[in-house]
């Protein structure tokens, strides 16, 4: 006789070997044990949850003649009947009979009397696929059958029935299972069948299935004709072509480090290895998403269905790495993960995203622009001598600028041919610009050299001037002006902007603060109004109206 699936030669036969779906289960057994059935059920779930197990289950139940505690006893000639194939349990493929013929021979079949038991029950699996017509034809019957005869519809997509035909059930939907769960199913069914896998295995394709418990059945029998019936973790690595998670981390490290190199190579070795790269980017898509949640959530170890060890793990890789940068690395990750069956070779658009994800200095996105601020927020603090030797020089990046800095004004010499004396009390040479007229400027003492005024702003605006400023530091840094945007308010106070920062932006204004980037912004504001000093500072914390009002009406709005 040849050999049998594990998930047809192990499926459950009762209620109480239906797992992970007690709240449909319990529901049912009342139904039999009170006798208050309903004419007609719909289940609905993912596949591979027990939808149609648990129909014949019922079916079975309903006509045993001695059910026990609404469980089909197995024993009686009925019991046996329906699990043999009795003519009065009729299971019907909806994808191939969906026409309205094939409803109107179901419709003509119900007209009879069960021949052997006492219902006569209809199982229409994938029922979404039954035609506008057929659904029809079949509205009246499913409304109201005859009194022998039980309807049970089962379907992946139950949003494409019509509203008319689920109102006419008693709807059940089929939850996806848990890893812990199938783990336990499939360390019973092993057992019985007299194998056993290695634990981290069983985990590995219980994640795998996907919540689906025929899924996992599929891959332990794969599993174990690959490697007999002892299997090891790696065995089940090579049988579903997946790698190990020491190269997921290795690969993530090397991409939230900036190391492309280390990238690419670990790309290199899980091609080598004759890994499907599909799947490898799926493990690994799922990787960052372990390492984003563990950043925005702490120990999470219920949501990622994982063991305290690997909660640990994705602790310390998440804790060394930034939000934005995790969060951009998915992004393309997910990207190219879609597009890959468009190329004839995937790996060059899969080793491009991951230079793009290493170095992006390139992209122009929003999303890459916060990954390159992650990334220099993250860089350890230079000592207060090294700070002060870096702003006496032009600043160095390690990677270059989106946009080049323009060339400085080079100052205007005035040919001056009266002696110093004399050439104090000169007045000050007038901008031949069509502006509006400037206040005119003190006397200076030595005026020997005078730039062009052409951008500079009416003194008593601060917000103009501030605002002219954050263009230039656009023009010339756009990673400085990202610390810069989010300002709330400046003022002027003599000589010196006073520029404020919203309490929640406390680390923006670090970020301006430190040496290379306040030099940026001094070099700025020196452009658009000579002689002037920066100040920042953080906004005190304002009452929740007011911070309301505030994000409504910007900052021109001045509360008293």
């Amino acid at each position: 006789m040849a050999r049998r699936a594990l998930y047809r030669e192990y499926r459950p036969e009762t209620f109480r070997e239906v797992i992970g779906q007690d709240h449909i289960t319990t529901i049912l057994k009342n139904q039999v044990r009170e006798g208050k059935l309903s004419h007609a059920y719909l289940f609905c779930g993912s596949r591979g949850t027990g939808k149609t197990t648990s129909a014949k289950i019922l079916a079975r139940a309903v006509n045993c003649l001695t059910p026990e505690d609404g469980e089909p006893c197995m024993k009686c000639e009925a019991c046996r009947l329906a699990m043999a194939g009795s003519a009065d349990v009729i299971e019907i493929d909806a994808a191939s009979n969906n026409g309205v013929d094939n409803v109107r021979s179901l419709i003509e079949q119900a007209q009879f009397a069960p021949l052997e038991l006492r219902y006569r029950v209809f199982i229409i699996d994938e029922v979404h696929m039954l035609s506008t017509a057929a659904f029809n034809a079949l509205l009246k019957t499913l409304e109201e059958p005859p009194a022998h005869v039980l309807f049970i519809l089962a379907t992946t997509e139950p949003q494409k029935l019509p509203a008319t035909i689920v109102s006419r059930c008693q709807r059940f939907d089929f939850h996806r299972l848990s890893i812990a769960h199938i783990i336990a199913n499939l360390t019973a069914v092993l057992k019985k069948a007299g194998a056993s896998i290695d634990p981290n295995g069983l985990r590995l394709i219980a994640r795998a299935a996907d919540g689906g418990m025929r899924d996992a059945l599929s891959l332990a029998d794969q599993c174990l004709s690959f490697a007999g019936n002892n299997v090891s973790e790696q065995d089940v690595y090579d049988a579903l072509g997946t790698v190990s998670g020491a190269m997921l981390e290795q690969t993530a490290d090397a991409l939230l480090t900036g190391n492309a190199q280390n990238a690419v190579r670990a790309l290199d070795t899980v091609v080598g290895s004759g890994r499907d790269l599909g799947v490898f980017l799926g493990d690994l898509a799922r990787h960052f998403r372990a390492l984003l949640l563990s950043k925005t959530c702490g120990d999470c170890a219920d949501l990622l269905d994982c063991t305290d060890d690997q909660m640990q793990r994705y602790l310390k890789a998440a804790k060394g790495a930034d939000e934005a940068r995790i969060l951009y690395a998915l992004e393309q990750i997910l990207k190219v993960q879609s597009t890959l069956k468009l190329f004839s070779a995937p790996r060059i658009p899969i080793e491009a995203a991951f230079i793009r994800i290493t170095k992006p200095v390139d992209d122009r996105s929003f999303a890459a622009l916060e990954s390159r601020v992650a990334a220099l927020e993250q860089r350890p603090a230079a000592p207060a001598a090294e700070k002060r030797a870096e702003a006496a020089k032009e600043p160095e990046y390690d990677e270059p600028p989106m946009l080049e800095a323009p060339p400085e004004q080079a100052p205007i010499d005035l040919p001056w041919d009266e002696p110093e004396s004399e050439r104090a009390s000169a007045p000050a040479a007038k901008p031949k610009s069509a502006a509006a007229p400037q206040p005119e400027a003190e006397p200076a003492s030595a005026p020997e050299r005078v730039q062009k005024p052409a951008e500079h702003a009416a003194p008593g605006d601060a917000e103009a001037i501030w605002a002219k400023a954050k263009a230039k530091i656009m023009e010339m840094n756009p990673m400085v002006y990202m610390y810069a945007k989010d300002t709330r308010g400046a003022a002027l106070n003599g000589d010196v902007l006073v520029v404020e920062f919203p309490a929640s932006q406390e680390s923006k204004l670090n970020g301006l603060n430190a040496a290379r980037n306040l030099k940026i912004a001094k070099d700025a504001i020196e452009t658009v109004r000579p002689g002037t000093e920066l100040s920042f500072r953080l906004a005190a914390l304002l009452n929740e109206n007011e911070e309301k009002l505030k994000e409504l009406f910007g900052s021109s709005l001045t509360i008293k």
